[in-house]
């Protein structure tokens, strides 16, 4: 792209006087001369120069552009012939050596700040890129008494004397403020300054950290560099590398992050192994003979204590061992304190013996034990405390001693007089074995670890009978869930023995209480609430509890259950006794008492629950009281707003009717529905009434009787009542139409004209009036009958002068008249009109059929000329092909008659001219070709057509523009393209009334287009929007083509107010508010989205569904409540809690709260 050439202000303007003076030369001027002129416009252009150099030069800064810097250049060149005196020149010449300074300034400044970004904390050579670009840096800041004038420092300095200078100066202080400017950097402190290089891409903190890091991991790496001498030299020792080593450590254990990276990447000779690595390697490599060495040195400075368990021992051992084992030959003479170590494998392998013993009755296991012993006993004294499971060794020995003793017992019993009892000796040592005083065994153990039980099994089969009988007896748990079934088998058993061997069952004597209290016992276990002799049976078991011993009552060990069951009966009583209280209660608290009762029954232990007696007349109170419940319910919830109040009112009333008389009374809310009947019946017939009912007459009177005797205050209670006008106003338009249809009679002179008009009139009947219609049969018979006079008649009717199709139409009523019989042509009563159209139709096909080519053309144009002229004048309007006549008759006369048309065109009205333009083309164009040659002005022909033509669009879009999809844009086009015509042509625009007055159409238009759900005063303007198109007339409402949104609109409207309204009604005391708000919620959402805003009372609605979501909460938490359940009484809790936290008003909604309050009553809870 080509820029334009910039010229320096004082270039310029030096120009300016030659200019100035060769203008003047030209100009005649004569009060002045030449010379005069031309010094008056050099003091001028001097002056101005002046002004504009020092705006030039306090604008330039480091971020000038190139031109400018070039123009600055070029002007200080020739400041001396500008007005300035040597000092400003000074200044200027200083100002603008600065900027040019401080540009290269900046460019080194971004050279250093791309390095800077460069640098990597993980780069090998990080410690010399950040010294060279450091240095660099320092470089080039230098100093204000730096000898290099290049340094950023420098230049700074260099000005800031010069503004000073220029400040001391009085023939130059004047432009100092201008020309210095204020985006300048001189005199910035260091914070400023590295502020101002980081916004130039610089970041100066961040290379005086990275070079702080440098000095401070320099120790570091000096060391580092020291070891690896160390390290390479094959003289040195172990203990050289490992101090080497050590300041390796301490001084890198001091670096930060960053510091550290420096470290490991540091690799200045690109070495295959970095240095760093070399020092981990050795470092690992120095530490495994010396790991070893402290760890054993670290073992045997521990205690016994130190250790929790033989595992921890032998696992610390073992790790030494493994450590070692891993050392080379050289490395393990390196382990100094290993023989120390060896004591502490000793005791490790005993540990290890007494771990590995396997309990067992073979002689092995016994020698195991022993061998362990010994292992012990030759340990270092001080060492045996960590053997930490030396108790596991003298368990063993102990256990053994025990096994020897009952091995014993067992072998003696060859040889004893009293072999049973020697048996039960040796069977009763075995089965628990006992621990000397003062020792401690494991009886599984021992009798793991007896070697001859064979023996003691083999003696007591022989003596088994006896044997079971004594085991049956001690083995007798009365807490047991089978006492009784084994109580009786160890009696059975006994009984079966002889005499003899009787004798041996010492322990008999307590069985005796036993089977006893066993009868008890399994008496009382079979008690069942069920039975029919349960309160009989508890009482004599009572009896003969009471009769058995001391002893025997304690092995009755379900003796409370026997308490429990006569609590059972206590309970029971006590209920059937409130049961037939009730016969005397108040019917004010019978409901509530009843209620009560119901609830305590149904939460009653399942065993009392059997033995109440008075269910039954309890369930006979709960029926009733139940239909009580229902009537108070039916009637509290009768709302006149639902779909089905009427049916809910006849079946609250079914239901107090259905009542006993005792039941009535104790009906509290009963007035309530007396008061609504006669409201509700009304509403139900209204509900009801339907134009195809046979009653809908008398339904209809009746309605109107009804609601006439309601008084006022009632009358408004009546929600329906527009459905009943509605109805009324029905059967008016119905009974109109029936009058309409009875008039109709054959014989009357206007039949046909009665007959049309009842058809008209019934067809402008909405679905429901049509059906209230009785005598339609009557009009569809005669319109059978006079159907096809109708159809002329229609046909007749129908026919419109101008229209297309008129010609064929006239034509179609001639044919369907001439059909017709002679009796039915005398209804034709409009006949005259398809007469007074027949010649103009006439006329029109006789012209529509004029062909120059016909041998008859001449002819038929003169007999069309005859017949269009005997038309009136008001028929001939409607030749619309009047010109095709016309164009014929011209091409008889030939090109002269053409060319008059074209000179008359100047004196053709003006709303006539486009169909005149069009009258001479058609003309035109039916003249031969040497005709049309001769028209001399054809030319102008062609010329008033280019004009027309944009006439002859405007005109048809006008036509069209009552059917266009989008009116308004397709009206502003035409408004558009209607004043770009001229004013000749806007003359033409023969259609030019309708488009003018169409501005309150477009203006209603527009309104309904712009109407938005989404805006605040949306109804506001619906109403408005109404306003406008009400006052249209009615030809301009046809024409508001979107008028069905405003209807939706004004749906929508009607819609929410009736949601306003609901939520304006909610009132927590009523007692359907919880329904009254789902029906809110319902009719909120069913609204359209889009309108949902204008719901402007939505936050209340808000609030009370979500006090209704609190409530019902609450609700179901106490009505899922069960007595019987496991968490009762959790849940019982749960609820209160969730009541608790509700608010007063919210609390007053939970209508079974009476419920919670029973249960915590019956918890205790209250």
């Amino acid at each position: 792209m080509k820029k334009p050439l910039k010229v320096g202000v004082l270039t310029s303007l030096l120009l300016a006087p030659a200019a100035l003076a060769n203008a003047q030369e030209v100009a005649t001027q004569p009060h002045a001369t030449q010379g005069e002129q031309v010094a008056y416009v050099n003091v001028v252009a001097s002056t101005d120069t002046r002004e504009k150099t020092i705006a030039q030069f306090g604008k330039l800064s480091e971020t000038s552009s190139t031109n400018d810097m070039i123009i600055a250049k070029g002007d200080v060149a020739v400041l001396s012939t500008t007005g300035f005196n040597a000092d400003e020149i000074k200044f200027i010449t200083a100002k603008y050596t600065y900027i040019e300074s401080q540009r290269t300034q900046l460019d080194k400044l971004k050279a250093i700040g791309t390095r800077i970004n460069a640098l990597s904390y993980t780069s090998k050579t990080f410690v010399e890129e950040v010294t060279n670009v450091h240095k660099d840096y320092v470089a080039f800041l230098g100093s204000e008494t730096s000898p290099d004038a290049g340094t950023y420092l420098h230049v700074q300095g260099t000005f800031e004397n010069a503004v000073n200078t220029a400040l001391a100066s009085p023939n130059a202080n004047g432009i100092v403020p201008s020309i210095r400017g204020t985006a300048l950097q001189y005199g910035h402190k260091e914070a400023e300054r590295n502020n101002y290089f980081k916004k130039n891409g610089t970041d100066i903190a961040k290379l005086v950290k990275m070079n702080e890091d440098v000095t401070t991991a320099s120790v570091t790496i000096k060391n580092l560099e020291d070891f690896i001498m160390v390290l390479e030299n094959s003289a040195s020792s172990s203990t050289q590398i490992a101090e080497a080593a050590a300041k390796v450590t301490t001084s890198f254990s001091t670096l930060t992050t960053d510091q550290k990276k420096i470290i490991t990447a540091h690799n200045p000779n690109n070495a295959a192994v970095t240095p760093y690595k070399k020092y981990t390697d050795s470092i690992a490599n120095l530490s495994s003979a010396d790991q070893v060495v402290a760890s054993i040195t670290q073992l045997t400075t521990k205690k016994p204590e130190d250790f929790t368990s033989a595992t921890s021992f032998v696992g610390a051992v073992a790790t030494i061992e493994t450590a070692y084992n891993k050392l080379d030959a050289d490395s393990k003479r390196l382990v100094t304190n290993y023989d120390a170590f060896k004591l502490y494998q000793d005791v490790a392998n005993v540990s290890k013996q007494i771990s590995a013993l396997r309990i067992s009755s073979d002689a092995a296991y016994r020698k195991a034990v022993k061998d362990a012993t010994v292992a012990l006993n030759n340990l270092v004294p001080d060492k045996k405390d960590f053997v930490k499971n030396i108790a596991d060794l003298d368990l063993a020995e102990e256990n053994i001693a025990a096994a020897e003793v009952i091995e014993g017992l067992i072998t003696g019993i060859a040889t004893a007089t009293d072999k049973l009892t020697q048996i039960e000796q040796a069977r009763t040592a075995y089965n628990t074995p006992v621990a000397p005083e003062g020792k401690k065994i494991d009886a599984a153990s021992v009798k793991k670890i007896v070697n001859n039980l064979s023996e003691l099994t083999s003696w007591e089969k022989s003596h088994k009978a006896v044997l079971n009988v004594i085991a049956l007896v001690e083995k007798l748990d009365p807490a047991a869930k089978d006492y009784t079934k084994k109580a009786k088998a160890a009696n059975t058993a006994y009984l079966k023995l002889d005499g003899t061997k009787r004798e041996y069952v010492k322990n008999y004597k307590n069985l005796k209480d036993q089977v006893e209290a066993m009868n008890v016992v399994a008496q009382i276990m079979a008690l069942n609430t069920s039975q029919k002799t349960y309160k009989e049976t508890v009482e004599t078991l009572t009896q003969v509890f009471a009769s058995l011993s001391d002893e025997a009552k304690k092995l009755v060990t379900n003796s409370r259950d026997l308490e429990t069951a006569k609590g059972y009966i206590a309970t029971a009583k006590g209920f059937d006794d409130r049961v037939l209280a009730l016969a005397n209660e108040p019917d004010t608290t019978f409901v509530a008492k009843v209620a009560a009762l119901t609830a305590e029954y149904k939460t009653m232990d399942k065993n009392p629950k059997k033995l109440v007696t008075q269910y039954k007349t309890l369930s006979t109170y709960e029926k009733n009281n139940a239909n009580v419940v229902k009537v108070i319910n039916l009637i509290a919830a009768l709302n006149p707003t639902n779909k089905d109040y009427t049916k809910k009112v006849l079946a609250a009333r079914k239901a107090y009717n259905a009542l006993d008389p005792a039941s009535q009374k104790r009906v509290t809310n009963y007035a309530q529905l007396t008061t609504v009947e006669d409201v509700a019946t009304l509403i139900g017939l209204i509900e009801t009434l339907k134009p195809t009912s046979k009653t809908f007459l008398n339904d209809l009177k009746s309605a109107r009787t009804n609601y006439d005797a309601l008084p006022p205050e009632k009358q408004q209670a009546v929600i329906n009542y527009e459905k009943l006008v509605t109805a009324e106003t029905e059967l008016s338009s119905a009974h109109t139409v029936i009058t309409m249809i009875d008039a109709a009679l054959p014989e009357d002179a206007d039949y046909l004209t009665k007959l049309m008009n009842a058809r008209v009139a019934y067809d402008k009947l909405s679905s429901g009036q049509k059906k209230l219609v009785a005598n339609i049969k009557t009009l569809t018979d005669r319109e059978k009958q006079v159907k096809p006079i109708l159809n002329v008649m229609v046909q007749i009717d129908g026919l419109e002068p101008g229209s297309s199709s008129f010609v064929s139409k006239v034509n179609a009523a001639r044919k369907a008249y001439d059909k017709l019989t002679k009796d039915q042509k005398n209804y034709v009563h409009n006949i005259a009109t398809l007469q007074s159209y027949e010649p103009t139709a006439k006329v029109m096909e006789l012209i529509g059929k004029l062909r120059a080519s016909s041998k008859t053309f001449h002819t038929d144009t003169t007999q069309a000329r005859a017949l269009y002229d005997a038309l009136s004048k008001d028929m001939q309007q409607y030749v619309t092909n009047y010109h095709l006549l016309q164009a014929a008759e011209t091409s008889i006369l030939g090109a002269g008659n053409v060319q008059r048309m074209i000179d008359e065109l100047p004196s053709v009205e003006p709303h006539q001219y486009v169909k005149r333009i069009e009258e001479i083309r058609a003309a035109y164009n039916a003249l031969p070709k040497d005709q049309q040659s001769a028209v001399e002005n054809y030319k102008t022909l062609q010329e008033q057509e280019k004009i027309i033509k944009p006439v002859i669009s405007i005109v048809q879009e006008i036509d069209k523009l009552m059917t266009s999809k989008n009116m308004d844009s397709q009206y502003q086009k035409i408004l558009n393209s209607y004043e770009k015509l001229s004013a000749t042509q806007r003359r033409y625009v023969y259609n030019e009334q309708l488009l003018l007055s169409l501005d309150n159409v477009i203006k209603v238009y527009k309104s309904i287009a712009a109407l938005k759900p989404s805006d605040k005063m949306y109804f506001g303007m619906v109403e408005s929007v109404r306003r406008d198109y009400d006052s249209l007339s009615t030809t301009d409402k046809q024409r508001v083509s979107n008028y069905s949104i405003l209807l939706e609109a004004e749906k929508s409207m009607s819609e929410v107010k009736k949601v306003v309204e609901l939520i304006a009604g909610l009132s927590p005391t009523s007692s359907t508010y919880i329904q009254d708000v789902a029906n809110a919620v319902a009719a909120y959402k069913a609204l359209d989205s889009k309108v949902r805003g204008q719901v402007l009372n939505y936050d209340a609605l808000k609030k009370a569904e979500k006090d209704v979501a609190a409530v019902l909460k609450v609700v179901n938490a106490i009505a899922e409540l069960d007595p019987d359940a496991k968490s009762f009484e959790k849940k019982v809790t749960a609820a209160q809690k969730l009541y608790s936290a509700l608010t007063l008003e919210q609390q007053d909604l939970v209508y079974n709260y009476r419920i919670l309050q029973d249960h915590l009553r019956a918890l205790g809870l209250d």
